[in-house]
């Protein structure tokens, strides 16, 4: 068993760093630890986050020390826009976008919830998005 300490280095929040001193197994768990919530972060980036609305802005955008105002002020805008063409779709094809997108539910998975077909999910969301690009750009 190797009982050997590394230093690990972290940035904080107001810019500061901080070492600690740890055996090689915890930083690797660390490590692996990192790496599932960087990979998280990323999938949470490519989907729409529906529950984190607040007024159009997610905590993220909030906390994001690159964004000026402008930028978030134009982020903001869109979020309600995009939140309230969601909130003009059907009721059926609204609710399967929301589980594609923002559960990250499959076609297939959908299908065997609602008892349908995996085509009739797929015919309803890309028609979904076909309303939602029509709502956005009248």
């Amino acid at each position: 068993m190797d009982n050997s300490f590394v230093t690990i280095t972290y940035k904080t929040a107001n810019g500061s760093k901080i070492c600690i001193e740890v055996s090689t197994p915890v930083k690797e768990l660390l490590e692996q630890s990192d790496r599932q919530i960087r990979s998280q972060r990323r999938q949470d980036r490519r989907h729409l986050d529906y529950m984190d609305f607040i007024d159009g802005l997610t905590d993220a955008d909030m906390n994001d020390p690159q964004a000026d105002t402008a930028d978030l002020v134009m982020r903001m805008e869109n979020y309600r826009q995009l939140y309230t063409a969601v909130n003009q779709l059907p009721e059926i094809q609204r609710r399967r976008l929301l589980l594609h997108f923002a559960d990250n539910l499959t076609y297939r998975q959908i299908a065997e919830l609602e008892g349908v077909d995996c085509g009739t999910i797929g015919h309803s969301i890309k028609h979904a998005l076909i309303q939602l690009q029509k709502y956005l750009t009248d």
